[in-house]
């Protein structure tokens, strides 16, 4: 046979080959998952020695990355939504406050986001549950073909289960913005009834704290359930095609609604649980929202909240185990890189509060879980950088080759992790902040928008509001922020290091807003 035929026959066995691969041997861009919590406190998860045990989360903490420094960039659902998605801090952005008559104009398709990038690359894209960040005007973007963004409203999805949210059987039903859901309240809090009714008066929402308690329904009618449906069943199809896919599965609880089916709800005793040992906040949250939920219904009211607050962080780890092991079922597990995170925090108890509706920066609503899981690049490991939830967009980018025109505030982390760059070349502080929402409801940040800001070193923690308050926390020697050294003369030199790097933050990323007063630095 001469060396002609031979190469002929080679190139033959060659095509023959390629076209015997699967399609996922023949994908090499890694796939992308996000999931996605709604107002989790990291302090909840058994991973970040939480005493709600969290075996699946776990699971991605333990063979990924996971990050002991993480922060939203606001502690609020719109602004932080749309920092993951563009790599900008709020005040870059634009969107400052919640999606609503505030803040009127958000995301829009002019908008440099990851799921953008990845579909024009070839990305399969796809967003399931609360989406939050795109104006009233625009349903959908076209690059995520199935959106299904639930927002607050279940009501055609419930239908479809053939659940009619409104019923009269003698029984609770919780009003959760005009959708009315079957709860069992406990004696307890029926007996507080009219004291709470009084209290939450002038407010609309009043069911909210009112009527927490065991949801009358399966667990699997409650919207998460087929946020994970939706998610697996994408993995299923994926699996059969040559493309690779983003998908962000963004969970609603353990934000409110506060109730909890069985047999969750009845997993945990209340009595076996502890109060939070910081139970006072700072006079300057003591008419908040949060504050009020808690003084209204007491130490048992509290143990009920917790309850049902650990119970859907439980439930929510039992949905990410289905996904981890439809992953693993189509043989992409180690192909994809896996983001878990939240939004924001909860006080969860913590200084006399619960949600996040007071305008502190306390840890347990300002920081976040953040964990990586991708085996093929980055090895299991615990650190201590400084991570923000604008670092999602780079780094995401970085992992899967995609380059990107505008300008980011993120960090791409995979250099740090692989050992490519030297820690101490990564970002020494940590931001978040809370913006004053433009009157008009726009995006532009106008030059007398109020903000209040947070900067923390790896020890202390400075918070500088808009109206002159100033608080400075110790974080080593006081962990849960209960002692404010403002006033202590002997931290001046560390009050004026942070104060420095707020500013050079504040200039680095164009604050357009009035100027911050500080009190050492000129």
């Amino acid at each position: 046979m001469n060396n002609k035929s031979t190469t002929s026959i080679a190139l033959i066995l060659l095509v023959l080959i390629t076209a015997c691969h699967s399609p996922k041997e023949q994908q090499k861009q890694a796939n992308v998952l996000v999931i996605m919590c709604d107002q989790l406190n990291y302090k909840a998860l058994s991973c970040y020695g939480g005493p709600v045990s969290t075996p699946n989360i776990d699971r991605i903490a333990a063979e990924g990355v996971r990050f002991t420094r993480a922060y939203s960039t606001t502690p609020f659902c719109s602004p932080s939504r749309a920092s993951i998605v563009t790599g900008l801090y709020p005040h870059q952005h634009g969107v400052v406050h919640n999606m609503g008559f505030k803040q009127k104009e958000g995301i829009s398709i002019n908008d440099e986001t990851t799921g953008k990038l990845l579909s024009s690359k070839g990305y399969s894209t796809h967003q399931y549950g609360k989406w939050h960040v795109e104006s009233d005007s625009l349903n959908y973007l076209p690059y995520y073909t199935d959106q299904y963004d639930y927002g607050y409203q279940y009501r055609k999805e419930m239908e479809d289960l053939g659940i009619t949210l409104r019923k009269e059987d003698g029984q609770d039903w919780m009003n959760f913005y005009n959708q009315f859901w079957p709860v069992e309240v406990t004696p307890y809090m029926k007996e507080k009834r009219s004291y709470l009714e009084k209290i939450w008066s002038d407010h609309t929402n009043k069911d909210f704290p009112i009527k927490m308690g065991r949801l009358r329904l399966k667990p699997e009618e409650w919207i998460d359930d087929k946020l994970t449906n939706l998610t697996v069943e994408q993995i299923r199809d994926a699996a059969t095609q040559n493309t690779p896919f983003m998908i962000t599965t963004s969970f609603i609880w353990p934000h409110d609604p506060n109730f909890l089916p069985d047999p969750y709800y009845s997993q945990i005793s209340p009595d076996s649980m502890d109060i939070p040992s910081s139970k006072t906040p700072e006079l300057k949250f003591e008419k908040s929202w949060s504050r009020r939920m808690v003084k209204g219904y007491g130490d048992e009211g509290l143990k009920e909240f917790l309850r049902i607050y650990y119970g859907a962080v439980k439930y929510l780890d039992d949905r990410v185990g289905r996904i981890l092991a439809e992953l693993e079922k189509q043989g992409v597990l180690d192909e994809t890189l896996i983001i878990f995170t939240s939004d924001h925090g909860d006080m969860m108890g913590g200084h006399g509060m619960v949600w996040k509706v007071n305008e502190s920066f306390y840890e347990e609503q300002a920081a976040i879980p953040f964990m990586i899981r991708y085996p093929k690049l980055l090895q299991a490991a615990v650190s201590d950088i400084p991570v923000s939830l604008i670092d999602m967009k780079p780094t995401i980018l970085s992992a899967t080759g995609t380059k990107y025109e505008q300008n980011v505030a993120g960090v791409n982390l995979i250099p740090f992790l692989t050992g490519e760059k030297d820690k101490s070349l990564a970002p020494k502080y940590s931001f978040c902040e809370r913006i004053k929402p433009n009157p008009q409801g726009s995006r532009e940040v106008l030059e007398d928008a109020k903000g209040s800001f947070m900067v923390r070193n790896e020890q202390f923690k400075l918070i500088i509001y808009h109206d002159g308050d100033r608080y400075l926390y110790d974080l080593n020697n006081d962990p849960h922020e209960t002692e404010n050294i403002i006033n202590d003369s002997a931290y001046k030199e560390q009050i004026l290091e942070l104060e420095n790097a707020l500013q050079n933050w504040l200039d680095e990323t164009g604050w357009k807003g009035k100027k911050v007063e500080y009190m050492y630095k000129s």
